[in-house]
């Protein structure tokens, strides 16, 4: 098939006119009051949440080997907090990571106030809570904590940050901080601590930055404070993750639906001990890859009609151009490129996102009319 000099320079051109249609849409939508709803799912909602439902399909999901969750339910004396932690380090797990915050003593509980600060000094296989927070929060730096009141006076005492990444604009958590700047200084988060301490070597450098969680599912085994013992196997040379999973005040959206913040600690151990984090491509990678993706769309849509005038059979020759035949081939290659996708997603962890080539898709052929206007009327006026 003979191509003329201008045959290439015609499909970048029209591709970029296809663009040029989504981005206009995309500018009303996001300054017109009445798409606040579409703009916000759009901005919560990604291309990796589909991959992530796509994962999810299998009936039975996998359990967790790496983490356990100890649930305190309704425990709210210190006393009973402390037995309970107490069984759960008789039966030797690698790193217990507690997710709760001993904010203060309490005057009517000193003996449960003793038992915890004794047990904290007792072993160095736990992490314990810490909360950063500032009125002057910029998103950078924070200049007051929270921690245990036992916290001073053990000398070596770990602690971890739980704050959950917090994004203004948006409610669902698909990010987890590495580290913080506290006072002036980075301070780690207990998911770091806690994978480093299992792994038994660092497996991301102690920076301030946030990591993209993974939230292929998985099941974590649940085990209720009153039958810590019944469970040892699960527990033993584990990462145990002591808190409740029933606090409504520390729940989050996230792309496995609504969990309790001691869930979404879960998921991060996981994605860093396995280190299957999850690499948000970069918007220039993306914008360079549904660009060609389009490309490719109008450069099959052409050779098939091509195809389609050459059939010399008069039936064939309709059908295959109809809009039914476009239909199912722009669905084809629609799925192909997902898959595509997809294979990069759970093969290498990298998420690439394109949305963008999607949008652009159905807007090829008006692009193409549009080149035609615009050529045609610089033709009339050269002729004139």
């Amino acid at each position: 098939m003979k191509r003329d000099s201008g045959w290439f320079w015609h499909h970048l051109v029209s591709t970029a006119f296809a663009f040029s249609i989504v981005a206009i849409y995309a500018l009303l939508a996001f300054n017109l009051k009445i798409f606040n709803p579409l703009v916000q799912v759009m901005k919560e909602y990604s291309i990796t949440d589909f991959y992530y439902q796509v994962l999810d399909s299998k009936e039975e999901r996998d359990t967790s080997r790496i983490v356990t969750i100890v649930d305190i339910a309704d425990l709210r004396d210190r006393r009973d907090i402390a037995y309970a932690l107490s069984e759960v380090l008789e039966q030797h797990p690698k790193v217990i990571g507690v997710d709760i915050l001993f904010d203060g003593k309490k005057p009517e509980n000193p003996l449960g106030d003793s038992l915890i600060a004794a047990i904290a000094a007792s072993d160095t296989s736990m992490v314990f809570a810490l909360q950063y927070y500032d009125d002057s929060f910029d998103g950078k730096q924070f200049n007051q904590v929270k921690q245990s009141f036992f916290a001073d006076s053990i000398p070596n005492l770990k602690e971890g940050l739980v704050n959950m990444q917090l994004d203004k604009f948006d409610g669902m958590r698909k990010k987890i901080s590495l580290a913080k700047t506290v006072k002036g200084e980075l301070c780690p988060s207990i998911i770091k601590l806690l994978s480093d301490k299992y792994a038994e070597q660092e497996i991301m450098p102690l920076k301030d930055k946030t990591i993209n969680i993974n939230w292929s599912a998985i099941d974590f085994r649940v085990i209720p404070y009153d039958s810590i013992a019944d469970y040892g196997e699960f527990l033993n040379d584990r990462v145990v993750l002591f808190g409740s999973i029933r606090d409504e005040n520390d729940t989050h959206y996230t792309p496995q639906g609504k969990m309790p913040g001691i869930k979404l600690l879960a998921y991060g151990v996981e994605s860093m001990v396995k280190q299957t984090t999850i690499t948000i491509a970069p918007w220039w990678v993306n914008a360079i890859l549904s660009f060609i993706a389009v490309l490719l769309t109008r450069i099959l849509f052409e050779t098939g009609d091509l195809y389609a005038k050459g059939r010399k059979n008069l039936f064939a020759r309709i059908s295959l151009k109809s809009a039914l035949a476009m239909g199912i081939l722009k669905f084809l290659w629609i799925a192909f490129l997902m898959y595509v996708g997809f294979i990069v997603f759970a093969k290498y962890n990298i998420s690439i996102n394109i949305a963008m080539a999607l949008a652009a898709i159905p807007f090829i052929g008006p692009a193409e009319d549009l080149y035609k206007v615009i050529t045609n009327s610089f033709s009339k006026k050269e002729k004139v």
